[in-house]
């Protein structure tokens, strides 16, 4: 945990004044590293103009809506996706105790929970991007990429029809982080990144103990990409 928080205070990002307000203006702040910001900047005004940002995960919206105003912040056109099932998940469910109710409230279901995370996300993306929305899909990812592969027309969450398919720039990866997920959700993404484009690994940190970090250290054999920098989660590029 000391290494942890060494490596947090070293790569803490100087936020501009919307960035402070998002952290409280949406739900998800204590759920968005400051490195990660930093990374997310440097990706998104270095990424290949060519392709779409995507984002698996999006909770209540904070990364998504930061990941679309650092794209007009640095006058990128290129479209955002993202996907999250929106499924509750407690503090105990790795030990195998699964409730009907949220953590510490028997009074409030996880089926009524789910419904108001996506509600935030959606009431959040309306105000903060409704001028440029992006294309959000109540998905599994392992769905997502299914109809991403298959170029399938769908209506997104803000009843906007889109086709999917096509190059990546940058993908943000928040979803499961168990090692199967994870490792499918990278692959799934590396099939379409551009040469050039970015993926940023969230829970990826050395020092953590998820599946996602586990596959860090086989990306980091992997010789169609380079690491670009960790804060503490990791930056790669493809190269080849």
């Amino acid at each position: 945990m000391k290494y942890l928080n060494k490596l947090l205070a070293k790569n803490k990002y100087i936020e501009d004044d919307f960035i402070k307000r998002l952290r409280y203006l949406v739900i998800g702040e204590g759920m968005l590293m400051a490195g990660n910001i930093k990374l997310m900047d440097f990706a998104i005004q270095n990424m290949p103009n060519e392709g779409c940002v995507l984002e698996i995960g999006s909770y209540g919206g904070l990364s998504t809506n930061l990941i679309a105003y650092l794209l007009k912040k640095h006058q990128k056109n290129n479209l955002l996706f993202n996907c999250d099932a929106w499924l509750y998940e407690g503090y105990h469910d790795h030990k195998g105790v699964i409730d009907k109710t949220i953590d510490g409230r028997n009074d409030i279901s996880r089926a009524d929970y789910s419904t108001y995370m996506k509600q935030s996300f959606i009431n959040a993306t309306l105000f903060l991007c409704g001028s440029k929305l992006p294309h959000s899909f109540h998905l599994f990812s392992k769905d997502f990429f299914e109809k991403w592969n298959s170029k399938e027309s769908l209506i997104d969450v803000f009843g906007n029809s889109i086709t999917l398919g096509g190059l990546i720039s940058f993908a943000y990866i928040d979803g499961g982080h168990a090692y199967e997920v994870a490792k499918d959700d990278f692959n799934n993404v590396s099939k379409h990144l551009v040469l050039g484009g970015y993926i940023l690994l969230d829970d990826s940190a050395d020092a953590m103990n998820f599946g996602s970090a586990k596959m860090m250290d086989e990306i980091k054999q992997d010789k169609m990409f380079k690491v670009i920098d960790k804060a503490p989660n990791y930056l790669i590029q493809k190269i080849k």
